[in-house]
C-alpha cells in the first residue's frame, strides 16, 4: 500500500534528496498485524511506474487497514 508523504530518499532508485519531496511511504503488514513503513518511493519512481493514482491519503489508508485487518501505528 502506498501512503502519500514527504520523503528524503527513494529506496527504489537509491536516490537521496537535498530536502523532503512529495513521494510515498510503502506500507506492509507484518506477522503481528501491524502495518508499517518498509520503504520510501520518490516522485520519479511513482511517475515512471504509473503509480501516482495508487497513492492513498492517510484517511484512505486507515480505511484499507480496517478492511484488510490489523492496525496502523507507524507514521
Amino acid at each position: 500500500m502506498l501512503l502519500e508523504g514527504l520523503v528524503n530518499e527513494c529506496d527504489f532508485y537509491q536516490k537521496d534528496y537535498q530536502g523532503p519531496v512529495q513521494g510515498a511511504w510503502v506500507l506492509a503488514q507484518g506477522a503481528t498485524g501491524r502495518w508499517c513503513t518498509v520503504m520510501y518511493a520518490g516522485p520519479e519512481y511513482l511517475r515512471d511506474n504509473n503509480l501516482l493514482d495508487s497513492v492513498l491519503t492517510l484517511a484512505q489508508v486507515e480505511r484499507q487497514v480496517d478492511l484488510k485487518g490489523g492496525y496502523y501505528l507507524d507514521l
